[in-house]
């Protein structure tokens, strides 16, 4: 295990933690929040890339709490790295990097992200630059670090939600990391703001290529996967040619076989978070594609 983090603290100020007490319910939903957005940071720091789940094949990373402390109310957060020994010599990165480096590029990519959320614009482009700063000096590239960045602060706004569940019941501010490295203080207008309803989009018709790894005949449920994204995403198949026997659908799940088809994108924040398909897209009816 290699502590190549320095602890980031986790703050709450105002109301019960003046007295250097917290509400536990509110503070066991903080900390997973908090545990979520440090995770993926230090994902994003170690590999360059952005994994919702903090472990992939290679290596984990870890956060663990340190001993809480009475100033007002703030615990410790230590980011580790764990690595497997057979790919150790091939995990460079963070070793020969500067640990205030490190511990900036995760606090800065954390708060863009709550910043992001609460529609804070000034303190979201502030932590960004620092942010790519710092990934910048360990050899992560721009491009890559904006996009995984913009992605943990689409995909983590449940997270961000748990975090700032305190804020205005137990304390009245709540930060993560050093102001120096990029830190914002959330009161209860931003939480409010972090609080409000997502909008939702629904896209004109397109294309879209799936790979189909779920389908429920009785309630035309599916998921899928796409080539850029590894995740699972749920679809809704309206197509009445889905429900007979043997239907083009059901043969390219049996078959692992990837599928054009046509249908609407239920967007939140730029994201395809459902897709509802209408029809097989054109090429695929000509000449369904080969699975790779």
């Amino acid at each position: 295990m290699q502590h190549d983090f320095l602890p980031v603290v986790i703050r709450y100020d105002g109301m019960d933690a003046d007295g250097h007490v917290i509400d536990l319910g509110l503070l066991g939903q903080s900390i997973q929040g908090a545990s979520k957005l440090l995770g993926s940071a230090g994902s994003i720091v170690v590999t360059g890339q952005f994994a919702k789940k903090s472990k992939s094949k290679s290596m984990s990373v870890r956060v663990l709490a340190g001993q809480p402390a009475a100033h007002c109310w703030e615990i410790p957060a230590i980011i580790t790295t764990v690595v497997v020994p057979a790919i150790a010599p091939m995990f460079p990165i963070i070793k020969e990097a500067a640990t205030n480096a490190a511990t900036t590029a995760v606090t800065a990519i954390v708060n863009y992200a709550i910043s992001t959320v609460a529609g804070r614009k000034k303190e979201a482009d502030m932590s960004r630059d620092i942010a790519i700063k710092s990934l910048e000096e360990m050899g992560h590239t721009s491009r890559t670090a904006i996009e995984a960045m913009e992605r943990l602060a689409t995909s983590q706004r449940p997270a961000i939600r748990m975090f700032v569940a305190p804020v205005g019941q137990s304390c009245s501010n709540v930060r993560i990391g050093d102001p120096a490295f990029g830190s914002v203080s959330i009161d209860a207008a931003m939480r409010q703001a972090i609080d409000a309803p997502e909008e939702i989009e629904i896209s004109e018709t397109a294309d879209f290529e799936i790979l189909i790894s779920e389908f429920d005949l009785l309630n035309r449920s599916c998921k899928f996967s796409m080539r850029e994204r590894q995740d699972r995403i749920p679809g809704e198949i309206t197509d009445p040619a889905a429900q007979t026997p043997q239907n083009p659908y059901s043969a390219a799940l049996d078959n692992q076989r990837w599928l054009w088809v046509r249908g609407k994108a239920q967007l939140k924040t730029g994201e395809l978070e459902k897709l509802y398909i209408s029809d097989l897209a054109p090429r695929s009816i000509a000449a369904p594609s080969g699975a790779e």
